[in-house]
């Protein structure tokens, strides 16, 4: 299985995994054939990319930290919150399912916890408000795990993240879609209010702990002081914030909209780690690094040799030197461990 580029598809390639809309509905299965129609669908509906099962990639197969249905119902619930005022409504069976969507993942992310976050993201444009919000609820996990937090901190982060935009439903969509640079001060102002609105929204219609709510009031705050809408800095940030703002900001970097180009997760990496000591917990981030992969699995890199490669396997503290197939030749590289390698670096990571 390997990553390609929306723009590389051709049809007849067999599709390497299931794809669903931001309401968790089915929209292609894998293992079809994609056709010509199916392929400008795609590029319609805003997905970058796509994983595709060929000869050449059999056998790199890639480990899900979630799985695909956990996934799934993830997806479907955080739609259905998004679309569903609880303060008109009795709210007990739409917490309940949330709740047990997020034992779900811990349960899955603690089942898998030595493996690498290491899967590139498939969602698109109009739906990535529902795309993004699982990724930095598995993301948050992923770390929280790792910082060694029990099942029900877990839970409750996992709550937090899944949860942490919920105020952007009650702000006009165009002010949320536009992007920071295409917004007025004013709007600026309103959209800076979400963390705030949602964290009020959820006490006033769930029976989570205070540590969800700090948790979403409190993503947006900056180490150094200069985030909103507190303006708290250092450890007077919620533990939950900060590791929700890192994850935050590195799927937003990964993401493409109208108003951005979105970077490779290298460059995204790059970016959470040059921040480190200023937005970011630089603790959080070393961990952070550490279990997201730089060059995920199945995608196409370049490296110094002039030689193109597809990542088959990553370590998790060598984050730069995966064992790679190289499309040249078919060899397997170990770019950890083969001799012959010692002076072979990945050059970039190609993902469009």
């Amino acid at each position: 299985m390997r990553y390609l580029p929306t723009s590389r598809l051709t049809p007849g390639m067999a599709l390497g995994q299931d794809i669903y809309d931001g309401a968790g509905r089915l929209l292609l299965g894998r293992h079809i054939l994609l056709t010509e129609e199916q392929i400008s669908n795609l590029e319609f509906l805003g997905f970058p990319g796509v994983y595709v099962d060929d000869e050449f990639s059999r056998g790199i197969e890639i480990q899900q930290i979630v799985s695909p249905e956990v996934r799934r119902q993830a997806l479907k619930i955080v739609y259905d919150l998004f679309h569903t005022d609880m303060r008109k409504q009795e709210p007990s069976e739409a917490e309940f399912k949330l709740r047990k969507t997020v034992e779900s993942v811990v349960d899955d992310v603690i089942c898998n916890g030595d493996i690498m976050c290491n899967i590139m993201d498939i969602k698109s444009y109009d739906d990535y408000i529902y795309y993004h919000s699982i990724h930095v609820g598995i993301l948050s996990v992923v770390v929280g795990a790792r910082l060694g937090l029990p099942h029900d901190e877990l839970c409750q982060l996992a709550a937090a993240a899944l949860l942490h935009d919920i105020g952007k439903r009650f702000i006009d969509h165009d002010i949320v879609r536009g992007g920071k640079a295409h917004r007025s001060e004013k709007e600026q102002e309103v959209y800076r209010s979400h963390p705030k609105i949602g964290a009020e929204y959820l006490r006033e219609t769930c029976r989570f702990s205070a540590d969800v709510y700090e948790g979403i009031m409190e993503h947006h705050e900056c180490y150094n002081g200069e985030g909103y809408p507190l303006g708290k800095k250092g450890g007077e940030i919620h533990l939950f914030a900060r590791i929700i703002r890192i994850a935050d900001c590195y799927d937003a970097k990964v993401s493409a909209f109208p108003a951005q180009k979105s970077l490779s997760p290298s460059e995204a990496l790059e970016y959470v780690m040059a921040l480190g000591d200023r937005w970011f917990d630089p603790d959080i981030v070393a961990v952070f690094a550490r279990k997201v992969a730089a060059y995920p699995i199945g995608c196409e890199v370049e490296l110094s040799n002039g030689q193109h490669a597809v990542v088959a396997r990553n370590f998790e503290n060598f984050p730069l030197r995966p064992l790679v197939r190289v499309v040249e030749t078919g060899e397997m590289l170990n770019m950890r461990d083969d001799e012959k390698a010692r002076a072979v670096t990945v050059g970039r990571l190609i993902v469009r």
